[in-house]
């Protein structure tokens, strides 16, 4: 009788490094298309395909229009992704095979806004829709909003021309031009899949500050926001349920190669090990 062969201690790891690896040859291959419309959605339904498989039942991935209780509209537009929980209210989509369509703030858990090359101006303008988000108000929430959080906002791209090393600089002054502090919450994380990842956490002392990704493998910016999403995505339901389930998003089985940057100076320091580093939901602003 032949003894299987267990699996290695990271084969979490390697299947996320070989879907994004997977993800990202297609997305280099496509670049060669020279039309915008067509290489940004292309790219926008890879980071779908690719965190599909890690989400909570029942949550989806979908584009459109969010609508708050306060009957407040924000167009999340065709650079968004929305990842939302039909468990906590409907979505009204447009058709029962189409993504599109109308949410309520209610079960919309993260905001994804995906870019193909990262600009400053698409970072000034990200900044400027996660504070209009963090405004939209949940039903009902009035007597628990430090409990239940709205939805996260976060940044992907493929690439960027902003200079390397200041990727996290920029959008520290672009929340600060729109009168958000870069550590309330409102931006919870931001990866480029050439450069780096980026992190809102919670210190030993319990203030907030940024962390960045310590690289060991190319994709691994892709990863580690692949593991955050869907850690948000488990806890997020979580809260809003009124649970306390065992178990959570894919990001629990990643270990947490991050150590602290410095808001100001960008100096970096080692990493506290005490909380996880993969589950931003301890960094929100109460809406």
């Amino acid at each position: 009788m032949v003894t299987p062969t267990p699996p290695p201690n990271n084969f979490i790891l390697e299947r996320l490094r070989s879907d994004a690896r997977h993800t990202m040859d297609l997305a280099s291959t496509m670049s060669v298309i020279g039309h915008p419309g067509v290489k940004g959605r292309f790219r926008e339904l890879l980071i779908n395909t690719l965190l599909r498989p890690w989400l909570p039942a029942n949550v989806g991935c979908g584009t459109g229009i969010v609508v708050d209780v306060d009957q407040r509209v924000s167009d999340a537009g065709q650079d968004d992704i929305l990842l939302f929980d039909q468990l906590l209210s409907p979505a009204a989509l447009a058709s029962t095979d189409s993504s599109d369509g109308v949410f309520f703030f209610d079960n919309v858990l993260l905001r994804i806004e995906v870019k193909s090359t990262l600009t400053c101006g698409d970072v000034a303008k990200f900044a400027k829709t996660s504070k209009a988000t963090s405004e939209l108000r949940m039903a009902g929430n009035d007597q628990r909003p430090d409990l239940v959080p709205g939805a996260f906002n976060s940044l992907i791209a493929y690439d960027t021309n902003i200079a390397r090393g200041h990727e996290l600089s920029y959008l520290r002054q672009s929340l600060e031009a729109e009168e958000v502090d870069p550590e309330s919450g409102v931006v919870s994380m931001m990866a480029i899949a050439t450069r780096g990842f980026w992190l809102l956490g919670q210190t030993k002392d319990g203030s907030r500050a940024w962390k960045e990704l310590m690289i060991e493998d190319p994709v691994d910016p892709m990863v580690y926001f692949v593991g955050v999403a869907s850690n948000s995505c488990f806890a997020q339901r979580s809260r809003r349920l009124g649970i306390s389930p065992l178990g959570g998003g894919v990001g629990t089985y990643l270990d947490h190669p991050f150590q602290w940057v410095l808001a100001d100076t960008l100096k970096q320091a080692s990493s506290h090990q005490g909380s996880d580093p993969l589950d931003p939901t301890e960094a929100w602003r109460s809406q």
